[in-house]
């Protein structure tokens, strides 16, 4: 049997698909983005900063599932992914990648949230964990505790959105290469 070029072998004799090229590059480039977000939004100690930072980090992954997912035509899915255009938003893109069955109703939810989170922190110059409706929106975050553990009696809201978001980070980094598996392909004309 002969495998098509976009397959290999592992040590294991089993089928992976290599990533190649413009995926490859992209690959290493969000891998070096964790590093970064890793980095940073361990040890900030501003809440404003690490609010911005996990926010950001998301964004980016977001952008990335649809990149891989979509067809491979750069120029139309830049144009996609401009501000201004469909899946140009933080917002839109949650709603597009729970659409298509890329993310769950409980991800999806958290995402929101800490969307909101962001959007409090971003344009109230006194915004803080310790202050209703961040407080309980940090509160309300849920994935954490259905694929890690219920959190400590106590826990500051702070630590809730921080452990939130790192666990969300971990569960989309996989949906990237999910979505590079289940990539649309170009229907043929004719």
């Amino acid at each position: 049997m002969s495998l098509p070029s976009e397959f290999d072998r592992d040590q294991d004799n089993s089928i992976f698909p290599l990533i190649v090229g413009k995926d490859l590059d992209r690959h290493f480039n969000l891998e070096m983005a964790l590093v970064e977000f890793s980095r940073l939004f361990a040890q900030e100690s501003n809440d404003r900063a690490m609010v911005i930072v996990g926010a950001s980090f998301l964004d980016t992954q977001l952008e990335h599932i649809v990149r891989n997912f979509l067809v491979d035509d750069e120029k139309e899915v830049d144009a996609l992914l401009q501000y201004d255009q469909p899946l140009g938003s933080y917002g839109n893109r949650i709603r597009t990648l729970y659409c298509l069955g890329l993310i769950g109703k409980m991800v999806r939810d958290d995402l929101r949230l800490v969307g909101k989170i962001r959007n409090r922190f971003a344009h109230d110059l006194i915004a803080s964990f310790d202050e209703e409706p961040i407080k309980g929106w940090a509160r309300s975050l849920q994935w954490h505790r259905k694929t890690y553990m219920e959190p400590p009696a106590g826990a500051a809201p702070r630590e809730l959105f921080n452990v939130g978001v790192n666990r969300l980070v971990g569960h989309l980094s996989g949906i990237v290469s999910v979505a590079r598996s289940a990539r649309r392909s170009m229907r043929r004309e004719v």
